[in-house]
């Protein structure tokens, strides 16, 4: 039989777990410096978070961007799928060095997935066009 007090310790207990849960999922906070131009980053260090990306999101502010970590260096594959807006991709080694660059990906791109030629260590989403505009090319490289 189910008393009220072990409900009420049930619900708490639950949320308690959540919170720890939904803490450990949320992404860190990064600055950037792209050629002078600073940016704060959300980072994306586990599988779930890496998964998940900017899917579903409406928009990404203004001198914002994702940066995606991996373990090891290799070459993931990138989709647009549930994603709202147009992305610049910057492929990056270990180094922090551009080895690639995607401009301008489009939603209506998914299901087509985009990888690096070469193996990577960190993958940059910035507002497409800023590739362009801050002057980024292959052998650049980005500091933290």
């Amino acid at each position: 039989m189910f008393s009220t007090k072990n409900i009420k310790l049930g619900i708490g207990l639950g949320l308690i777990l959540g919170l720890i849960v939904g803490y450990r999922s949320l992404n860190s906070i990064t600055p950037l410096n792209l050629n002078g131009h600073k940016i704060t980053v959300e980072t994306a260090t586990t599988p779930a978070a890496r998964e998940r990306g900017l899917s579903g999101r409406d928009q990404l502010a203004i001198g914002g961007g994702m940066l995606f970590v991996f373990p090891a260096l290799e070459q993931p594959a990138f989709w647009m799928k549930d994603m709202n807006f147009p992305l610049d991709i910057i492929w990056l080694n270990d180094n922090w060095q551009i080895v690639h660059i995607t401009p301008n990906l489009s939603p209506a791109s998914y299901p087509n997935t985009v990888s690096p030629p070469t193996p990577i260590k960190y993958v940059l989403e910035i507002n497409a066009g800023l590739i362009e505009r801050f002057g980024l090319k292959v052998g650049d490289k980005i500091k933290k």
